[in-house]
């Protein structure tokens, strides 16, 4: 039996059985089972693939789909008829107390009648994704330049499903020159040599962003601190200079873009912090495909938490009967 400690100071229990005290026929069934298994790994990764052609296929259509949503967003279209035929069914029974969402009150955006699409619409849903998705990523300082984000997008490798990258579009702002900021994630389809057993589906193995070409004075990722002066001797003549600054790296959203390199997967050179980095982006990179892009309305309105709220509360309705349970007994 291993044993390790969680986090919270309680002794993990992690079975394992002592191979080498079992009789030798049963350690060679044992090798027996582990072949087949390496065979439905093998059928695994030949499913995969076939999903990522179907994923392939049907990219083209989402891509479609997002093209009109974008046209919309900026005011290039003007959306009518049976397009804006849309009724919620929660609007049926809503009345006053559905002014506070969660306990929280609802947010009131300050958009013009006349403004064209729909104003800001990216920074609210990263900002509304923010705790849920994207990690708390995203600063208060980030949000002026994110004003900016007019849409974003993803493009997945083919034919063999070992990548995809995330792309950032930006109208013309007073922060950086570049109109496109690029995520590339690079995927292994096919299982790890060391460990194929462990084969859970394709896994992100490494990442690379892109520079940002910030305008001077304008980079959020970076600030400007005061050097803390040694006190002259008595009686020294001080000079009448500004106290020394020096540029150190500030916590933004940006820093998204200049995550720590990994080779093939390999993190073994890493600092712990540096894999916990690297951890925290795989997530934040594939919850952006999978999540934001795909249901970016849904983060803007807020419902995209709805289905999660009703899973949490029936959880905790299972909780309380067991707890209840418990006590009976």
């Amino acid at each position: 039996m291993s044993e390790s400690g969680s986090s919270d100071g309680e002794v993990e229990f992690r079975p394992c059985i002592d191979i080498a005290s079992l009789p030798g026929p049963v350690q060679n069934r044992l090798k027996a089972l582990k072949n087949l298994q390496l065979s439905t790994v093998k059928a695994e990764c030949e499913y995969y693939k076939e999903v990522h052609q179907l994923d392939v296929k049907y990219q083209k259509q989402y891509d479609e789909i997002n093209k009109k949503r974008t046209l919309i967003l900026s005011g290039e279209y003007e959306p009518s008829g049976a397009e804006i035929e849309w009724t919620d069914k929660k609007e049926e029974d809503e009345d006053e107390e559905d002014e506070l969402t969660n306990g929280v009150g609802k947010i009131k955006l300050d958009i013009n009648e006349d403004a064209k699409g729909i104003p800001k619409f990216w920074l609210h849903v990263l900002k509304n994704a923010n705790e849920e998705s994207l990690m708390g990523l995203i600063e208060p300082h980030d949000e002026q330049v994110l004003d900016y984000l007019t849409d974003i997008t993803v493009t997945i490798n083919q034919p063999a499903n070992n990548g995809f990258t995330l792309f950032f579009h930006f109208s013309a702002n007073p922060f950086f020159s570049n109109s496109v900021l690029s995520k590339e994630y690079t995927l292994r389809e096919e299982p790890d040599p060391e460990a194929p057993l462990e084969f859970d589906g394709p896994e992100i193995i490494g990442c690379k962003g892109c520079s940002i070409d910030w305008k001077e004075g304008k980079n959020v990722t970076k600030t400007t601190v005061k050097i803390k002066k040694i006190k002259p001797r008595k009686g020294a003549k001080t000079s009448p200079d500004k106290a020394p600054t020096k540029e150190v790296k500030a916590e933004s959203f940006f820093n998204f873009f200049s995550p720590p390199e990994v080779i093939d997967g390999k993190e073994d050179e890493l600092s712990d912090e540096e894999r916990a980095t690297i951890a925290m982006d795989f997530d934040v990179g594939f919850a952006i495909k999978e999540k934001i892009i795909p249901r970016a309305v849904l983060y803007f309105t807020g419902e995209a938490f709805d289905t999660d709220d009703e899973y949490e509360d029936f959880d905790t309705e299972e909780e309380d009967d067991d707890s209840e349970s418990d006590a009976d007994n």
